[in-house]
């Protein structure tokens, strides 16, 4: 090392767990960019082969290796902003380069600058502004994790004790760790990102596992499209998912946390220091935080633009500082997740649901549910679509009154003509199967599932062969390219998608079918898995665009 202040920057956050990526943000911040030299300086300073250290920091979207870089626009190109004028707005601004759906589908165009996320549409400037809050639901609906989140100053620490924070924590903390893993057991509550595992399952896994310290890992990286409830809550209810990680280590003997959290919310990773710092000030986190002796720190790690980070092992990857590929399984993360030992991995919105079983019990939770189902589901809601936005609707919820009744439906006259789910990685849904019930069992009953819970709309305007090509696109973009069925099966999907391939129907179906079938069975990671859904669902809903774009 050179110079003081590369050896202060490095100081700084060596003797942290997974220093890695606040590092790597240091130098981008302070430079504009990583040079080579302070790749160079990094390397030496934590004793990482200069070559892996190029790989990793290579692999992500917005690590800039040009002068400057950091400070140039990026501009959505999701497919809710594709169809509002991201082209457009983009030679407006000028010098944009494209990023995937950055989690602003609520307020489309977002413009990332520097620090700063600007809102704009083609003709109009550029804006900064707060994410929205939830839209109010109609009276009798009751919520969970969005019960206090409108309360004046929640997002604070005097805010959220004003209406009911940490009262729940205070009182786990005075059972025993067993107590508090039989009430989240008997809630009900699975989690809430996308792969429904039980929560109190996970928790009492890593509270029986052999090996020191355990840790509890927040997945912020709330990186599919059409998905932003993560945001809303940790912008307006931080100590939620605080309290929500502290109950988690008490139950599980964790003396350490992180919240991996997504670039694209720089504003978020603001508001997340400033409530650890008064939960910390407060004596929450530290060497009692769990209880007289038993400490818990928490880190805040922000991301730097990779998809496949949303995948718990390659999260786990990135944190240790290594290549962001997902881990093959088993083992699992309960037994061998952060630095190869214990770790529970939850959603946020799984976490800022304890906050509210501890304080109201495990039945109240229960019974929001519909049906046979328990808790509550945030969705969220975007594109052709009146009123956008987060809804948290009981689970088992009827989908066509949430979109006719609740968000208005399409408007200006226009009809729902398919929708996503789980952002994009459910493919479509259209016809008699949009009248299906939010929950899993009724959603896989047409192929699809339900997921972290993104619904984009698209009305009978949109060429459906055309939403399907950028979301293929997507897919091939964000593929790691670990495993060359997914490498290869998303592009050449993306190309059927775009004009390539056979020119008679038939050929066309039997090559996109065999491709789809192959990547479901032998990809890595659920990328791959879940990509063929796109064609497939294509396929099932639009038979007619399929034909005419193939033939016509």
């Amino acid at each position: 090392m050179t110079d003081s202040p590369d050896r202060d920057l490095i100081a700084r956050w060596r003797d942290e767990p997974a220093p890695l990526l606040p590092v790597l943000h240091a130098y981008h911040e302070r430079d504009g960019y990583l040079s080579e030299e302070a790749l160079r300086e990094i390397a030496a300073g934590l004793r990482i082969p200069i070559a892996d250290l190029f790989g990793t920091v290579t692999f992500y979207h917005h690590f800039s290796r040009e002068p400057d870089g950091l400070h140039r626009p990026r501009i959505c190109n999701g497919p809710v902003c594709a169809l509002r004028g991201t082209e457009a707005l983009a030679a407006e601004v000028g010098g944009c380069s494209s990023m995937p759906c950055p989690g602003r589908c609520d307020e489309p165009i977002p413009v990332l600058l520097g620090d700063r996320v600007m809102i704009g549409q083609p003709g109009s400037p550029l804006v900064e502004r707060a994410s929205p809050l939830p839209p109010q639901l109609p009276d009798g609906a009751t919520e969970c994790v969005f019960s206090e989140i409108r309360s004046p100053g929640r997002a604070t620490l005097d805010g959220y004790r004003a209406t009911g924070g940490y009262e729940g924590l205070a009182a786990a903390l005075a059972g025993s760790p067993e107590e508090l893993l039989d009430s989240i057991d008997a809630s009900g509550l699975a989690g809430r990102g996308g792969a429904g595992f039980p929560t109190g399952r996970k928790w009492r896994a890593v509270a029986d596992a052999d090996g020191e310290p355990k840790t509890i890992v927040c997945n912020a990286d709330e990186g599919e499209p059409g998905c932003f409830k993560d945001r809303a809550l940790m912008d307006y209810d931080p100590h939620a998912v605080i309290e929500g990680m502290i109950a988690a280590a008490f139950a599980t003997g964790s003396v350490r946390g992180f919240i991996y959290l997504r670039y694209e919310y720089p504003e978020t990773a603001e508001i997340l220091e400033a409530a650890i710092g008064e939960a910390r000030d407060a004596g929450l986190l530290g060497p009692d935080a769990r209880g007289a002796g038993h400490e818990f720190e928490l880190y805040v790690r922000r991301g730097a633009g990779a998809y496949i980070c949303g995948e718990e092992t390659s999260l786990l990857n990135s944190l240790e500082g290594s290549h962001p590929f997902p881990r093959n399984r088993p083992p699992f993360p309960v037994t061998h997740g952060f630095e190869n030992l214990p770790t529970v991995v939850n959603n946020v919105e799984t976490l800022a649901s304890i906050p509210h079983i501890l304080r109201h019990g495990a039945d109240w939770y229960g019974g929001l549910g519909l049906g046979e189902h328990a808790g509550t589901k945030v969705i969220s809601l975007s594109g052709d679509v009146v009123r956008p936005g987060n809804y948290e609707v009981p689970m088992g919820f009827p989908l066509q009154t949430l979109l006719e009744d609740w968000a208005g439906g399409a408007g200006d006259g226009r009809t729902v003509q398919a929708v996503t789910m789980a952002g994009l990685s459910g493919g479509f849904l259209a016809g008699d199967d949009l009248d299906v019930t939010l929950d899993e069992p009724s959603i896989r009953s047409k192929g699809s599932f339900l997921g972290a819970g993104g619904i984009m709309v698209f009305d009978d305007t949109r060429d459906m062969v055309e939403v399907a090509h950028g979301a293929m696109e997507f897919f091939a973009e964000e593929s790691c390219g670990k495993c060359f069925p997914c490498r290869i099966g998303t592009q050449r999907l993306t190309e059927r998608l775009h004009g390539g391939g056979p020119d008679t129907l038939a050929e066309w179906v039997d090559e996109v079918t065999d491709l789809s079938t192959t990547m479901k069975q032998t990809s890595a990671c659920g990328l791959g898995m879940a990509a063929p859904l796109i064609t497939e669902s294509l396929l099932k809903y639009f038979p007619d665009q399929v034909t005419q774009h193939v033939e016509g």
